[in-house]
């Protein structure tokens, strides 16, 4: 299993996560999802060596993280993505569901809808009772990631501001998706 490389853009400063296995000893051209920046990443074959061996022996998981999406078809892409990075995931059709997971298993990051089901706000319920612990089960410092095909723009203020991300549903959502996972299991 490939391990992740930490980058940096060298314009916008923004982490950017790449398998081990997706760069060549004599680089690649990395493109910076924030700022659109081209720019190479060299690793030398001692670094390949040392990340391979480290694969091999390092079998834990990053980190946990639940999905709470109400589209069986996004949830399995976001899944897909992940458990092949070698995240543990958890999944939760609706927002009940999602708040007893969170409960039970206390993970580092949520991904998180914000209308699940027919219109319905519940997304935007799970991210207030999470941040505000409106329920005293919930443990502290879980990062939210905000997954909705409404734009940034269009989600009030206050929302945005309870997010530790926030990621638009659309053609480059899953490579943006995954670095933002990648970042805030980081921190």
């Amino acid at each position: 299993m490939p391990t992740t490389i930490k980058a940096k853009c060298p314009n916008c400063k923004k982490g950017i996560f790449l398998n081990s296995d997706e760069v060549p000893d004599e680089g690649k051209a990395v493109i910076c999802s924030s700022c659109a920046t081209s720019f190479r990443i060299k690793i030398s074959k001692k670094e390949a060596n040392e990340t391979k061996q480290k694969s091999g022996t390092d079998s834990a998981k990053k980190g946990l993280v639940v999905v709470i999406e109400d589209s069986r078809f996004a949830r399995s892409q976001i899944v897909d993505l992940l458990v092949e990075e070698g995240i543990e995931i958890v999944e939760a059709e609706t927002a009940e569901d999602g708040i007893n997971w969170i409960v039970e298993l206390q993970p580092k990051v949520i991904i998180v809808d914000l209308f699940l089901g027919t219109g319905n706000p519940e997304g935007l319920d799970i991210i207030r009772n999470v941040k505000k612990r409106l329920d005293k089960r919930i443990p502290e410092n879980i990062k939210i990631i905000a997954y909705t095909i409404m734009s940034e723009e269009k989600v009030p203020l206050t929302i945005r501001k309870m997010c530790d991300s926030f990621v638009h549903k659309g053609p480059t959502a899953l490579f943006y998706l995954r670095e933002e996972v990648f970042r805030l299991l980081d921190e």
